[in-house]
């Protein structure tokens, strides 16, 4: 049986399964934003981990511009329910709990995330 789902309630059901499954260990949220970007500011980047393991990772602008890199096991998991539509919904849910503006978002292979879905959306 298929279903039609339009944008806005995929989105919604995306952003729902995103905020119950990929929340990191160490709470998140504007309170610790500026603790984000001084970690970052020292150190160049930060480790976001799920149960002590890395999921996603944000690296300091060097220049090509700031990336948020999302680990295999998270990937893997969305790819499989979402197809590439969960990429733009986890930027701006990172974005959004952590304060941190991601230039760019690939995968661990160093694949772009973001950049098939955006170009069919033209």
């Amino acid at each position: 049986m298929n279903y039609i789902v339009n944008e806005s309630k995929l989105n919604d059901l995306i952003l729902n399964y995103i905020n119950q499954n990929f929340h990191p260990d160490y709470d998140w949220g504007p309170e610790l934003h500026d603790f984000y970007r001084n970690e970052i500011d020292k150190y160049g980047s930060y480790n976001f981990t799920i149960d002590e393991e890395r999921a996603y990772d944000f690296h300091k602008d060097w220049g090509a511009g700031s990336e948020l890199v999302v680990r295999e096991f998270v990937t893997d998991q969305l790819n499989g329910l979402f197809g590439k539509h969960w990429a733009p919904v986890f930027k701006d849910w990172f974005e959004k709990n952590s304060g941190l503006k991601a230039e760019s978002m690939i995968d661990s292979y160093f694949q772009p995330l973001l950049g098939d879905l955006e170009e069919t959306e033209d």
